[in-house]
């Protein structure tokens, strides 16, 4: 039987998909969810700006390297963006010249690009985009990266337009879509995040100290200096040794480890870097709790799909988080997820979880497995490739 044909096209200049990608989130969601297609029975070519003649450099900019950069710095970079744009079509259009034609173009929305636009095939083909956030929106207002918003803006709606399916990662993100690019609401099919299965099988490693933990993207609107204060003040009143881990990088780190010590929390915070995904699956298996603390930034609403849940739950962690479409589905799955909302919540959640017994072993590998068997990589392409069936 003839296999399907999808070419990914992947637009944003620093996304890559070693082991030692600087964007661990974007990097494990294009790894597993081309995984997801091939076991649906899909022949996957990947199309990776990062990857072309000449882009490697921009997949080694961290994000702390342009944290507070000049404007007129963040002009020049838009410039260079514009430019690279440019190349990066013309790299899609020669390579799908030349590439089995695919019945599905799938591209994952980036700033200032529209790379459907370039490929050869797209007359033929089913156009999906994938969105995960109203970008141009993000990245000019809350991570101050961009200047040439309305130009973004105006790629952005172009690209969603056009598309024949938009796949929004939650249905608050769909409805933010529907009023900025004014696409019809039929047009979009929800598909949060999922979750490799082989996560379940990850053997715990509990520490004779309760271990609290954070891994994903140090940034302002994950709150970490309000939950290191919280962590703080929850080990004091009870008198409790514990420990917060921080696994990844950005923008806000900096400003974290002034305050940390500052107010000598160093027996209490320890900073892991950003570390190889395998060895930060490692670090985890050791966490008692994980935290999601997402909040909404320039957006009406939070309408993000926190990974982070996900391979929480899978690893055999209780969550504390903020409220999310996830969260719930997760919790549904069995998994023990504690929605807080605000820092006294947090802290009332905190000290709650904190004065329970251990989940026994057994309780936490059931859990583990109703969450790999409900939300895998696969049930989630499986649902992409239905849509585009229709």
């Amino acid at each position: 039987m003839t296999k399907l044909q999808v070419h990914y096209l992947v637009g944003g200049f620093r996304i890559s998909l070693g082991a030692e990608s600087a964007t661990p989130g974007p990097r494990t969601h294009i790894v597993n969810f081309v995984r997801g297609l091939d076991e649906n029975g899909c022949t996957t070519r990947i199309f990776l700006a990062s990857g072309f003649p000449f882009m490697k450099r921009f997949a080694q900019i961290k994000q702390t390297d342009y944290a507070k950069a000049s404007e007129s710095k963040v002009w020049l970079a838009d410039a260079v963006r514009l430019a690279a744009a440019v190349w990066c079509g013309l790299n899609v259009f020669c390579r799908s010249l030349v590439a089995p034609r695919p019945e599905i173009i799938y591209e994952r929305l980036a700033v200032l690009q529209s790379l459907t636009s370039f490929h050869f095939g797209k007359r033929q083909a089913v156009r999906i985009v994938e969105a995960n956030g109203v970008l141009s929106r993000e990245t000019a207002r809350d991570r101050n990266v961009l200047k040439a918003e309305r130009l973004a803006a105006y790629l952005e709606r172009r690209v969603l337009r056009r598309a024949d399916i938009v796949v929004a990662v939650s249905q608050n993100l769909a409805d933010e879509l529907v009023k900025f690019a004014s696409i019809e609401p039929d047009k979009i099919i929800v598909i949060p995040n999922g979750v490799r299965a082989d996560l379940a099988e990850y053997p715990r490693k509990p520490d004779s100290v309760r271990v609290i933990g954070f891994v994903g993207s140090v940034v302002k609107w994950h709150r970490l200096d309000e939950i290191i204060e919280s962590i703080a003040a929850v080990a004091n009143r009870r008198g409790t040794d514990l420990r917060f881990e921080i696994v990844g990088d950005g923008a806000d780190l900096p400003n974290l480890r002034a305050m940390v010590e500052r107010e000598g929390l160093s027996d209490l915070v320890r900073f892991r870097g950003r570390v190889a995904p395998s060895d930060a699956f490692d670090i985890m298996t050791g966490w008692d709790i994980g935290i999601a603390s997402h909040q909404k930034s320039s957006s009406d609403t939070m309408y993000h799909s926190p990974l982070k849940l996900y391979e929480y739950t899978a690893l055999g962690m209780s969550v504390l988080c903020t409220d999310s479409q996830d969260a719930r589905a997760i919790a549904r799955s069995g998994a023990d997820v504690r929605i807080f909302s605000g820092k006294e919540d947090f802290e009332r959640l905190l000290d709650t979880v904190l004065s329970e017994e251990r989940r026994s072993n057994s309780e936490i590998e059931e859990s583990r497995q109703s969450v790999v068997r409900d939300h895998s990589w696969r049930t989630r392409a499986a649902q992409v490739l239905a849509a585009a069936a229709r």
